[in-house]
């Protein structure tokens, strides 16, 4: 026997927002603990996964007041409740996709070098953070007075069109997603790296892509609910996307920032040549920020340098006292942009 409409949203919700917790546990690990580099971007995606646990109990509260229930067999106190909870949900929501993608965009700066990308960064966070309070404080006083929203027997209370609202909302995500998904792409085409780690480097940013593909997929089930005559039964569809949207969204955000406890454990599983995995002048729990890591590199080349004054007889006479420090240099530039 099959679970019911309402208890399969609560499983993939729970399901999608476990998966998130181990990819957030896994970025706090790698910058936390590995290389000692945490920014806003890693506190904004705890803050976003908090969001999506609230996500998720929304959704399960709303299966015990009959969301997946056909409408004839909610009670009236039932839907008032479910309609409380779908107001909550929605704001827990948009602020947990806002705060996503601001951390999508923080992380992106720091690797962006080129002055247009930085700018089209900063520009994007601006634009994503002005219209999320927007969007917020509309979904917030989309009725009038407030409680309109849920107790519609409030005389003279009249809300906005809120449908028209979520397809609107809906329609700024996918475009936003998409910008925030090509953004980095240029830039990471650019980068002087062997061509096998360039494309591995790209597939792993190119992966926020799903998080395009959910938010379109949830667009199709908003559809659905909103042609609805039996909203609690169809509803389920576009709860479920929602918290899938979100976690997607979450996960594809950490990623990137998983790489060096990748390296750690799997020290050749993202490496292109023997050189990458046999001399990494990086320790494992070295800073891997562009200033610190200049610095303390800058300094293994000068001890390296005393090294080759203080036993010139294991060097043959041909060779020039810079060559080893100009190796070191290709290597800082190439991790550096990595």
């Amino acid at each position: 026997m099959g679970l019911d409409r309402g208890m399969e949203a609560v499983v993939t919700a729970a399901a999608v927002n476990a998966l998130a917790f181990l990819f957030v546990v896994f970025r706090c690990i790698s910058r936390f603990w590995i290389i000692h580099q945490a920014g806003p971007e890693d506190y904004l995606i705890i803050f976003a996964l908090v969001l999506s646990c609230g996500t998720t109990a929304t959704i399960v509260l709303q299966k015990d007041n009959g969301l997946g229930r056909h409408s004839n067999t909610v009670s009236d106190e039932e839907n008032e409740n479910l309609s409380k909870l779908l107001y909550a949900s929605i704001i827990i929501y948009n602020l947990g996709l806002f705060l996503v993608k601001d951390s999508i965009l923080y992380q992106y700066l720091r690797f962006f070098v080129d002055r247009r990308y930085r700018y089209a960064a900063w520009f994007l966070i601006g634009f994503i953070f002005v219209a999320g309070i927007t969007f917020i404080l509309v979904s917030c006083f989309s009725c009038t007075p407030v409680a309109f929203y849920w107790d519609k027997s409030i005389e003279n209370g009249r809300c906005i069109d809120i449908m028209a609202f979520w397809f609107s909302f809906s329609s700024f995500n996918i475009v936003t997603d998409v910008a925030v998904w090509v953004l980095p792409m240029p830039v990471l085409w650019k980068l002087q790296l062997p061509r096998k780690q360039k494309i591995s480097l790209i597939a792993v940013f190119a992966l926020g892509g799903f998080g395009c593909i959910t938010a379109i997929l949830r667009l199709r089930k908003l559809y659905v609910a909103s042609n609805s005559t039996d909203l609690t039964y169809d509803n389920v569809g576009a709860a479920t996307w929602s918290a899938a949207e979100l976690n997607v969204g979450i996960m594809c955000a950490c990623i990137p920032a998983m790489r060096p406890m990748i390296n750690m454990i799997f020290p050749r599983f993202l490496s292109t040549t023997r050189r990458d995995h046999s001399s990494n002048p990086y320790p494992h729990r070295a800073p891997y920020m562009r200033n610190e890591s200049v610095v303390e590199l800058s300094q293994n080349i000068k001890a390296q340098s005393q090294i080759s004054r203080d036993d010139s007889t294991s060097w043959d006479n041909g060779h020039e006292p810079n060559s080893i420090r100009v190796k070191n240099e290709w290597s800082i530039t190439e991790r550096e942009r990595v």
